[in-house]
């Protein structure tokens, strides 16, 4: 049996049960709630922690070179790092990412997620202005947020956020990304008619939303700068 890495005692009155996305398992419980009631509780809940596990554990397979920094990824290729005699970072057709021979090794990822966020700003302002026009949907302000746990979002006063780490994703990702969120400009929810509207611009809407969750674990790169 699986059982819990942690459980979270508080005033609340019901138990719900959470894989975090490290891989640790988490019980939230009533303050006062027997253990036995919580065991019993995780055991039936056996199977789904088991996908949850699988899942993340292929994940991190698939990804380990991109989850220790081994490689970068850029538009959804992935690059390897190079330092070398240029005055400033760049791309190069043999998907390197090149830095600078005088950037100290301890300020490599500090460094890459500037460049980062400046290669977001720009592309995504540009993609952004594409989107708006063939879609008829503007927004007011586009601002490039660091949230560690969401892609983008989008209020009342039609002020679209993007993560800077939607460029890591592939260019058909990064529409999806940007058309959510201006969707939302007319509905500001997740109903029925918000998935309608969104699927009439991208007919692959399902198999995108599906993509974009594998990469879910890019919210947690660069949080240590």
């Amino acid at each position: 049996m699986i059982t819990p890495d942690y459980i979270e005692r508080s005033n609340r009155k019901t138990l719900s049960l959470a894989v975090m996305k490290d891989g640790n398992v988490v019980v939230k419980a009533p303050l006062n709630m027997e253990d036995s009631v919580i065991k019993r509780f995780v055991w039936d809940k056996q199977g789904w922690i088991k996908d949850k596990l699988f899942m993340i554990n292929q994940t991190k397979s698939k990804f380990e070179d991109i989850i220790n920094y081994k490689k970068f990824l850029l538009y959804g290729n992935r690059y390897t790092l190079l330092l070398s005699d240029v005055k400033k970072i760049e791309t190069n057709d043999n998907f390197q990412i090149v830095l600078p021979k005088k950037v100290e090794r301890e300020k490599i990822l500090k460094t890459l997620k500037l460049w980062y966020k400046k290669v977001a700003k720009q592309v995504l302002q540009d993609r952004l202005a594409f989107i708006e026009n063939k879609i008829k949907l503007k927004s007011s302000i586009m601002k490039i947020t660091d949230s560690k746990g969401r892609w983008g979002s989008c209020n009342s006063r039609g002020v679209v956020c993007f993560n800077w780490r939607v460029v890591m994703l592939s260019p058909a990702i990064i529409d999806y990304v940007i058309i959510h969120e201006l969707c939302h400009l007319v509905e500001m929810n997740h109903s029925k008619h918000f998935w309608e509207l969104v699927n009439s611009f991208l007919p692959n809407t399902p198999k995108l939303k599906e993509e974009l969750r594998e990469y879910g674990f890019l919210l947690n790169l660069f949080n240590e700068e």
